[in-house]
């Protein structure tokens, strides 16, 4: 693994490690928390890929917040600079359907703005299936963890009571499950590369 690409995944794993600490105390993370990486994979996204892709891709993230004001320009603005962006560069679909897929757990309230914006910097950085496949995984080991923490004896119970009658589960802060990802994909890579 090149040393910029470990150095990265450090910084990432720290920065998302003080997030989910401040997300399990306070519940409410800043905007600027999400911006302290966001920002930086847009602009590594913009030097070793294409200043054009690092641009769309902004114009798809500040269109979340004109979204909250009119859904039509949002979501035009959020999905319209995604095709561009496979057609200039097909390499980066993982990046684009990821993106896709986040906006979309958001609109869903499924997840948090705050839980897309940190995925998504994983994505900016590593565009690739594998942290596509990373970020699953840290959301099911994170979700588990964290129900085993919340109901060590009654687990099995409460997983079976939530499935059979349908019911909608806790929503946890999901922040640790990135801080999760950027782990397991050290790993992957440190093992598997």
């Amino acid at each position: 693994m090149a040393w910029t690409n470990l150095i990265i995944l450090i910084a990432l794993f720290l920065w998302l490690g003080f997030e989910t600490i401040w997300d399990l105390r306070d519940r409410k993370i800043p905007i600027w928390f999400s911006l302290a990486t966001v920002l930086p994979g847009l602009v590594w996204l913009g030097c070793f890929v294409s200043p054009w892709v690092a641009v769309l891709m902004a114009i798809s993230i500040i269109s979340t917040e004109i979204y909250r004001r009119s859904i039509v320009f949002g979501f035009i603005g959020i999905f319209a600079p995604l095709p561009p962006i496979i057609l200039l560069f097909p390499t980066l679909l993982p990046l684009v359907i990821g993106w896709w897929v986040l906006v979309s757990l958001w609109f869903l309230n499924v997840l948090g703005g705050a839980d897309a914006l940190a995925a998504l910097a994983l994505l900016l950085f590593f565009p690739s299936w594998g942290m596509a496949v990373c970020i699953v995984a840290g959301f099911l080991a994170w979700g588990l963890a964290v129900l085993w923490v919340r109901h060590r004896k009654n687990l099995g119970l409460r997983l079976w009571t939530v499935f059979s009658n349908r019911l909608d589960g806790e929503r946890l802060p999901a922040i640790g499950a990135l801080a999760s990802a950027s782990l397991i994909y050290f790993l992957a890579r440190l093992f598997y590369a």
